[in-house]
């Protein structure tokens, strides 16, 4: 069996110089792969909403306030919003959202928001709000909606 090709002295010297600074290559690579705080980015996560004011009784036609109130825990959340949609005839929700972005350690500090919600109910009856405590978890409220039932 013939040898294809024959090493000469010359480049077994050069492989050898070369296997001299797989070391150094290796330990460049290793210090230069040090972990950096990993970045983190999130938008419209639920909030608990963590206080609320919301009437139990109301007259038709006649705008009711609901308030609430909502914190996230540290200083990576932001832009805190809520979102009050109708979901059917006599059902809403109540959400609270924020921000979230992360470069690493978070600053402790209270992130809170606040807001004061008005809807005009037109039909009698029990109005159920859904209050979103997280993505899955809710209460429930109740406002009955009469002719003439004043707020209460």
């Amino acid at each position: 069996m013939k040898q294809m090709f024959h090493y000469t002295p010359i480049i077994k010297f050069r492989m050898i110089k070369l296997l001299r600074f797989y070391p150094v290559l290796i330990l460049v690579t290793v210090t230069s792969c040090t972990p950096s705080p990993q970045y983190f980015k999130y938008s419209n996560i639920v909030i608990p909403i963590r206080e609320k004011i919301i009437p139990e009784t109301a007259p038709i036609n006649v705008p009711l306030s609901i308030y609430a109130y909502a914190s996230a825990p540290d200083g990576c959340w932001s832009n805190i919003h809520f979102v009050f949609e109708q979901t059917d005839e006599k059902a809403y929700e109540l959400i609270a959202l924020a921000d979230y972005e992360s470069k690493g350690a978070c600053p402790e500090v209270l992130v809170t928001g606040d807001t004061v919600l008005t809807f005009t109910p037109v039909r009698p009856g029990n109005h159920i709000i859904t209050i979103w405590k997280s993505s899955t978890t809710f209460d429930l409220d109740t406002i009955k909606v009469g002719e003439f039932l004043p707020y209460k």
